[in-house]
């Protein structure tokens, strides 16, 4: 294992056996191959920590998919937000395009809210 990787584990690394430490380094490198670079370092970082977790049995699949639930429906609410404010703005005379762009909504979106497509 990787001086870095270790480094990483801290002290998770002391109550793993030398078999799922090799497998922490084997799940690493696929990892890494999935998300490599900076600029997807947060995914690397959560596969890698769920890695851990699993490993050590901390979280389950379910724990996992609960999760990824919550996850889910927080997005849909935080969507239906932004879409709201978007309609608002292009309501008090804000452009659809600015509109959509200030709140982070696609424009086509805004135009099906707004009853246009």
């Amino acid at each position: 294992m990787t001086d870095d990787l270790l480094v990483w584990l801290g002290p998770a690394a002391d109550a793993m056996t030398p078999e799922q430490i090799e497998r922490t380094r084997v799940e690493a490198a696929r990892i890494f191959a999935r998300y490599p670079g900076t600029d997807h370092l947060d995914e690397y970082q959560a596969a890698l920590s769920a890695t851990v977790q699993h490993i050590l049995g901390d979280v389950t699949p379910g724990d996992v998919e609960r999760e990824l639930g919550t996850a889910r429906a927080r997005e849909r609410e935080a969507y239906a937000a932004a879409l709201q404010v978007a309609v608002m703005l292009h309501a008090d005379g804000e452009r659809k395009s600015t509109a959509a762009r200030l709140t982070g909504i696609d424009r086509m979106s805004l135009l099906k809210a707004l009853g246009e497509r």
